[in-house]
């Protein structure tokens, strides 16, 4: 079955877990990392998942899943070991319009947790489908020893300098300056990054952004950001 490969913005909206356990933990951490509200519905959890309700993380409901508590959710992780739990999640589920990740029916899930990882506002993620988990997770670490913590920097720098030409434009400006990402990339930006050669970088930038930008300001405002995030 293909599937269509999409980022969900979920900030503050409520998503559901059903169940306490590990996959429950998993997913909620998950669900944490992209600041959703998370209701966690089980009679008894994992001890994480515990302290992050006493720490107000998270809302626990500490009892069994009952018809109506997918009012008003976004979507829903049906996490129990007890298949007529999963099978009543699911049907209110596709009732209430809730989109659905069932851990024991993959094939009647709505959507799969793709293998994946964070280098700040970058999301790298990996997905065989269902056909491998195992070889996705594979992938998944080779991918984090190449692509290092330090990467979340270069992304922070090529978005300052993405506001700063487009701005707030649209589709035009952004295939005007197309081009010119692709020079950055190309002539070493993200080396000199890693590398910190604030000089050369500076440079070029200054040889390669409009003349209306003030690149020495713009690496000023990168460091000091990163100096304070430290």
């Amino acid at each position: 079955m293909p599937y269509y490969p999409v980022n969900l913005k979920i900030d503050k909206r409520l998503c559901v877990v059903v169940g306490g356990g590990v996959v429950a933990l998993r997913k909620a951490k998950g669900l944490l990392q992209a600041e959703a509200r998370i209701r966690v519905i089980s009679p008894t959890v994992e001890a994480e998942l515990r302290i992050l309700a006493d720490q107000k993380k998270i809302e626990w409901l500490q009892r069994g899943y009952v018809e109506g508590d997918l009012n008003g959710a976004f979507l829903v992780f049906a996490a129990t070991n007890d298949s007529d739990v999963q099978l009543r999640i699911k049907k209110e589920a596709i009732r209430s319009a809730v989109i659905l990740n069932s851990a024991d029916d993959p094939g009647g899930s709505d959507f799969h947790v793709p293998a994946h990882f964070r280098r700040g506002k970058m999301l790298i993620t990996i997905s065989t489908g269902g056909g491998s988990p195992a070889l996705a997770k594979k992938i998944r670490e080779q991918l984090e020893e190449e692509i290092g913590p330090e990467y979340e920097a270069v992304v922070d720098l090529l978005s300052l300098v993405r506001e700063r030409l487009l701005g707030g434009g649209g589709e035009e400006e952004t295939a005007r300056y197309s081009e010119l990402f692709s020079r950055l990339l190309s002539k070493g930006v993200i080396d000199l990054l890693l590398e910190a050669n604030w000089f050369e970088l500076q440079m070029l930038l200054l040889r390669e952004l409009p003349e209306d930008i003030d690149a020495v300001a713009l690496v000023r405002q990168f460091l000091e950001k990163h100096d304070k995030s430290r």
